[in-house]
Order: C-alpha cells, then structure tokens, then sequence
C-alpha cells in the first residue's frame, strides 16, 4: 500500500499530448487521474459563473484553498464567454435540475475513453440505457467537453503542471493499503477485476477543516464492474504564488484517504448482497429505534437499512485485519466504528460472524451467509437493540 514509483504514462492522439498520470500500487489497485473528470472540472468552474452552483462549487465562493481550483480557474477564464463554455453551462443546468448531482456526470465520462478519443471505454455485451433525456444531454455534455480539451489546450495545463498532480498523487499513495486488497478478496470470497481511485485536484470543495468529497463511479468493463473512487482534496492549503511553489498538494491526509479508499470500496461486495432484502430490512424499521437514531443520525445514518450497511461494511473491515493478523489495526477499527461512528451493533455482529469464518466449506463467500446475517438482524428486538446503544454509546 505504500513505497510506490509514479508512472506517467504520456500518450499522443494525433496533435494532442495528454498528460495521463498513473500509480500502479499491486496488480489490480492503481492510482490516478481522469483527464475527463479534470476536464469536467476546469469546464464547470467556468459553467457556474453562469448558473450559480453545482454541488460544492458555487459562485463567489473563494477556492484559494485549493491550488488546482483556484488557478485552474484563473487559467482558463479567458474562455468565460466562449460559446463551448455557454453551451456546456445550459447542458449543466438542465443535468442539476435532473440529477441534483454530478456523480452521475463523472459516472459516464469515466465510462468513455479518455479526451480526445471518442466513444465508450469498453465494448460491452450488455447495456443498461439511460433514460433518452438524460443521455443525449450526458453525450452532448461529452462532446462539448471534448471540444473544450482541445480548445482550450487542458493536456497542456496539466503536462506543464505534471509536478502538482505527481505530488498529489506521492501524498495519496502512501495512504492505500494496496496488501490489503487480497486479504479482502478472500474474506468475500469475491474478487473484481481492477480497483481504482482517480484523484481530481480540480474537483471544487467549499472551506473548512474537514471537507472533502469522494464518489464512487460505476464502472463497467468487459471484465466486469471496476470498484472505483473519486475523490477531492480534503487538506485546506495556503495560497502561494504559483502552482509550481506548493510544497504540499492536498491529499496528504491518511484518515480521509484510507476511509476512502478501503471503506467506500467495500460497498461494492456489500451492498449488491444487500439490496436483495431490502424489503425485509424496511420492514424491520422498528429496530431503527430513537437511541439507535440519536446515536447514528449525526454520522448521515438515518435509517434501519443505511443502518445495516454500514454495520456490515464496517464489520468486515475489522475481520479483514483480524484475518491479516493485524490485531493493532483490528482494534483501531473496533474504537474508530463503535466508540466513534456509534456502530453499536458489531460486538454482535463479530460474534455472529466468526460462524461464517470458520466454516467456509459451508459458506464458501460472504454472499452464501448474507442469508444467516439477515435471520439474525430480523432476530434482534429494539430491546436489544437499547441495550447496545446504552453499552457502546457513550463517548471516546
């Protein structure tokens, strides 16, 4: 997970130079950026001067604590009033009025193959479309962008600020616990082809000590789906004169990336298994009791089925580590979810699990368990439920 060599891998597409960074940290985890979604990102700075916000990039707002935003925007203001930016923002308000979201933006373009090339990523047998408004306005977006790239010359800006981006890259790499990945793997019972976490030093996140954004894009390959994240800077950086005068790059913050890069990925064998009883976990909501609720809502958990992911990902972070003989880190991650998130519920559930563990014969992957895991949580009153809260909730 750490001690990694950068790889830029620089690519010619007729005229064009794309500067296209890369960490390989094992076999199947890289590090890395899009220049879509960089792309994406210089473009929509520019957008919402016209249409007053997307997400966490709003007009007026100073971005000085973000080098790559702040003078990425300086850099490509001159193309403010240029008709690519005048469309490209129109396109952008009418996917905010749809999505209330660009997760669904970066989703695609991470699907499509890298400016300036055309057309999707991979060739796939199976395709779910996307509603017809939303796609053209998703295509149209695509091309609008690309043109931008070309335009507006974004393979350049990155080429001459390589430095940054590989510096931001060092910071984050470090922090990825690539041995990991196997040991995950095989507690599953699961494997994916590739796992990726694409950095966007572009991507606009508002002011404060703990602010950061991660996404996970759906991505489709011939392979099978590819675990991803998207995620922003999340140390706030004193302005300095030059792109080339920052000393640290934003990504230098081990807590946010490990979460990140580990947990989010998790939900990727997690929640396909239990999006099948969803009906049922709704129809446990009693068990969402209101001390569970007081203890969990203040961490973005508000429900009885939220409640019961994150347990789950949360619970096989610990098993994870306890099965790589790291019982240091297994008993970090029991104080970080129990005593801090307020994940009261995986004293039981670690005791539950270890049926799983040791009989992989009967349950060869955490799929063919989900079923035992779910008569278990349906087997839990809100009395019991009270009395884990009262035990585990209390402070650090």
């Amino acid at each position: 997970m750490k001690r990694t060599a950068i790889t830029v891998i620089l690519i010619f597409i007729t005229c064009y130079v794309k500067a296209q960074y890369e960490v390989r940290l094992s076999s199947k985890v890289t590090a890395g950026t899009s220049v879509n979604v960089e792309t994406y990102f210089f473009a929509e700075k520019l957008a919402v001067e016209r249409i007053g916000h997307y997400v966490f990039d709003i007009k007026g707002t100073d971005y000085s604590h973000q080098p790559m935003v702040h003078f990425g925007f300086k850099h490509f203001s001159r193309y403010q009033d240029d008709p690519l930016i005048v469309r490209i923002a129109e396109i952008l308000r009418q996917l905010r009025d749809t999505f209330h979201d660009n997760g669904p933006i970066m989703d695609h373009l991470l699907n499509q193959k890298d400016f300036p090339a055309v057309g999707a990523r991979y060739v796939l047998k199976k395709t779910t479309p996307p509603d017809p408004k939303s796609g053209r306005l998703l295509a149209e977006l695509t091309d609008s962008l690309r043109s931008f790239y070309i335009r507006a010359d974004v393979a350049g800006f990155m080429k001459k600020h390589k430095a940054f981006y590989d510096g931001a890259l060092k910071e984050v790499s470090k922090d990825i616990h690539a041995r990991a990945f196997p040991y995950m793997e095989k507690w599953y019972g699961k494997s994916f082809p590739q796992y990726r976490l694409f950095i966007s030093p572009a991507m606009p996140i508002t002011p404060g000590d703990d602010n950061y954004r991660g996404f996970g894009p759906r991505i489709a390959s011939s392979k099978g789906k590819i675990p991803s994240m998207v995620i922003s800077s999340s140390k706030m950086l004193p302005l300095q004169n030059s792109l080339a005068d920052y000393p640290q790059f934003g990504f230098d913050n081990p807590a946010v990336t490990s979460f990140l890069s580990f947990h989010e990925i998790r939900h990727s064998f997690v929640n396909p298994l239990v999006d099948k009883y969803a009906d049922q976990i709704n129809g446990d909501s009693i068990l969402y009791t209101p001390e569970l609720a007081k203890l969990l809502q203040p961490h973005y958990i508000n429900d009885w089925y939220v409640s019961v992911v994150e347990h789950l990902v949360r619970l096989g972070e610990i098993r994870i580590a306890v099965s790589m003989k790291d019982h240091k880190e297994a008993e970090r991650l029991r104080k970080l979810h129990i005593k801090e998130y307020k994940c009261v519920l995986i004293p039981l559930l670690e005791t539950k699990i270890r049926e799983y563990e040791l009989n992989r014969k009967k349950h060869p992957d955490f799929e063919s368990y989900v079923p035992e895991l779910m008569k278990f949580l349906h087997s839990l009153s809100p009395q019991i439920i009270d009395e884990q809260a009262v035990k585990y909730g209390g402070g650090l």
